[in-house]
């Protein structure tokens, strides 16, 4: 191991309610009796706590972010012409910017007292805006003499701010860790950061008086201050800075944006260190072999509890805005970042980070580039081609339809550069659709089942229908509805006379405060106990569906048949890949339900038997949830049915109370 380190020399003094004693006694020790102090305008009774034994020679009120050149020269001379012998700042990041200007050409000392969780009051880094040009150094003279730290100060930080602020200190963590300085003590330091500031996070969330916990995110941001300050600037920060100082965006909430993106830029080519950082950041499934996934579902699973900023358009950026912030970003990334840029790349990432998409589309973008056996040429010509297919669309007037085909043509291309595509395997693929719409008909859906059994179907559920309170859960639609179907009054037979054990089935459709839902109209419809629906037959026969109204109480009851496990149609294309990679064309025993009414989600969703074995050994459509698991009670012919109707077998009984969520959640 061999590797140099740089610490910087800071005093750190940290406890909660303490900030006015510890900055009297800073004061003291530095030997200042006139000290400027830096705060914007509504930090105004934060000063007043932590200025109550300091008589300061000036209070500048004037703070903005990204710190213009010009203002750093009025605040200047005004601390020249108060005499001041120190400078105190209170507040975020751009207050202590413009401390950090000031120090530069003074030479005053300073003392920090942050309030947010920037970090910068840890860091010798300088930065300020000059012609849309932000510009940043390193020098001794700006690093704080000593940093104040109050848990008590960051109390009345917003929610959403609070999140934002410590993204931004995440971010210096995860950028610490393939920066151009990063060796193992920095990395560590970021690392220790990672992990106080997400668990901090999700508890300011849940939270916001928690001290404990803003006492810990002010722990993890000067962890990631301090490994920052010794690592230097990575791609994040250069790209960060580009959007702030060119586009004005703000800083917090730009850092916490654009993190996702970066991370899953990198992750790929620093799969130990991804490992670690998902580790950090609480991931708790498998990480060996796929640390990079692994730390951007961490990194995922975080933001989704903290309700992170998610898109660079909600902060003023434009895809006009695109082409500028990459010219300038690719001039100011360092040559050791892990991947190398380029316009192509650095485009899709922004692309992605202006709309809020999946971060998966700038790792199906880069590749994985530890792993490219091709040369740089070609991969470069690679990158170029798909750079081009995405640029046919700027012009689309539809720009939702031109956002969904950017993300298809930008995986499907992965796809082909990933697995290294023969022509042969894409004339297969070719002939494999072709096939399946030469199979589809009105009552046979070939590339419905493709997507239910490539889980595309779920995915698109889950995405469309997230949880809500305690309504009931969504899955797939299968291919086998059909319009139409005959109406049946409450307890009415649905069977048709297909061949199956009696099933009664009952229960209430309510909304999410309780409240019963009359007249909820409930598609039901069900295979035989041979595993066929009444549209597979060629005769014309209706059997296994119909629907019914819920009653005023909300109540409703039919009878039907026991599900029982059936395969899904193989003798196909789909049915033949499911052979050809030992997949089971099986589902579990399942009773199909669509529930819908005014003012209501309408909800697609199925009942599963307990104690179906399909359950253990999978269903082929990968739509059981445990939620939808539902007793079937078997009972001897003899045993009165709920209806009084007269059975010479056995019958089942079961239970599904349907809850429905509002219509625009």
């Amino acid at each position: 191991m061999v590797f140099e380190h740089t610490t910087l020399g800071q005093r750190v003094l940290f406890g909660s309610g303490k900030a006015a004693e510890h900055l009297a006694a800073e004061l003291d020790r530095l030997g200042a009796t006139r000290p400027m102090i830096i705060a914007g305008e509504h930090e105004a009774e934060l000063v007043r706590q932590v200025a109550e034994r300091a008589q300061p020679a000036l209070t500048w009120n004037d703070v903005v972010q990204h710190v213009p050149v010009e203002l750093a020269e009025r605040a200047r001379d005004a601390a020249r012409e108060a005499d001041a012998d120190a400078l105190v700042t209170v507040g975020g990041g751009s207050t202590t910017g413009l401390g950090k200007a000031i120090a530069l050409t003074s030479g005053l000392p300073l003392l920090a007292v942050p309030t947010t969780y920037a970090g910068s009051e840890a860091t010798s880094m300088w930065g300020m805006t000059e012609d849309r040009t932000k510009s940043t150094g390193l020098d001794p003279k700006v690093l704080p003499e000593a940093v104040i730290y109050d848990a008590e100060l960051s109390r009345s930080l917003p929610v959403g701010l609070s999140v934002a602020s410590g993204l931004n200190g995440l971010a210096h963590c995860v950028d610490s860790l393939w920066a151009p300085k990063a060796d193992p003590i920095n990395q560590a330091h970021a690392l220790e950061g990672a992990r106080a500031l997400a668990i901090a996070l999700r508890g300011i969330v849940k939270d916001p008086e928690d001290m404990h916990a803003r006492e810990q995110a002010l722990y993890g941001c000067y962890l990631s201050a301090l490994s920052f300050a010794s690592a230097g600037s990575g791609i994040h920060h250069k790209i960060a800075h580009v959007l702030g100082g060119t586009f004005n965006l703000p800083h917090a909430e730009t850092h916490a944006t654009v993190l996702p993106y970066v991370l899953a830029f990198n992750a790929p080519a620093v799969p130990e260190l991804a490992g670690r950082l998902a580790a950090a950041l609480g991931y708790e499934g498998t990480v060996a072999g796929g640390e990079a996934r692994a730390a951007n579902d961490a990194l995922a699973a975080l933001r989704k509890d903290l309700d992170a900023p998610r898109a660079l358009s909600d902060v003023g950026f434009t895809e006009e805005d695109v082409t500028e912030a990459v010219e300038r970003s690719l001039k100011a990334i360092p040559e050791s970042n892990p991947v190398t840029p380029t316009t192509e790349n650095l485009t899709v990432l922004l692309r992605a980070a202006l709309q809020g998409e999946n971060p998966s589309v700038v790792t199906a973008a880069t590749g994985d580039a530890s792993d490219s056996t091709e040369s740089e040429e070609q991969c470069q010509r690679e990158a170029q081609l798909t750079e081009q297919v995405l640029a046919s669309f700027d012009e689309s007037p539809d720009q939702r339809l031109a956002e969904v085909l950017r993300s298809v043509v930008t995986h499907a291309h992965a796809v082909v550069r990933e697995t290294r595509l023969t022509e042969d395997e894409w004339n297969a693929a070719i002939k494999f659709l072709t096939d399946a719409g030469n199979i589809t008909t009105d009552t046979r859906q070939e590339f419905v089942l493709l997507s239910d059994v490539l889980g595309i179907s779920m995915q698109t559920i889950a995405v469309n229908n997230q949880a809500y309170e305690d309504a009931t859960e969504a899955t797939v639609f299968g291919p086998f509805f059909v319009q139409d179907a005959p109406r049946i009054d409450q307890g009415e037979d649905i069977a048709g006379g297909a061949p199956g054990q009696p099933c009664w089935v009952e229960g209430t459709v309510k909304d999410t405060d309780g409240n019963p839902v009359a007249g909820a109209r409930i598609e039901v419809w069900e295979a035989d106990d041979e595993g066929l629906y009444d549209v597979q037959h060629t005769d014309g026969r209706v059997y296994g569906r119909a629907w019914l109204e819920s009653d005023d109480d909300g109540t409703f009851r039919f009878w039907g048949l026991t599900p029982t496990p059936y395969p899904i149609p193989h003798d196909g294309p789909v049915g033949k890949m499911l052979q050809s990679t030992g997949r089971s064309p099986y589902r579990a025993a399942h009773l199909h339900f669509m529930v819908s009414a005014p003012g209501r989600r309408t909800l697609v969703t199925h009942i599963f038997v307990e104690g179906d074995p399909q359950l253990e050994a999978g269903d082929s459509v990968f739509g059981v949830k445990d939620s939808l698991i539902k007793t079937f009670e078997t009972h001897d012919a003899n045993e009165p049915t709920p209806d009084g109707r007269s059975l010479d077998e056995s019958w089942a009984s079961t239970r599904f109370d349907v809850v429905l969520a509002p219509e625009d959640v």
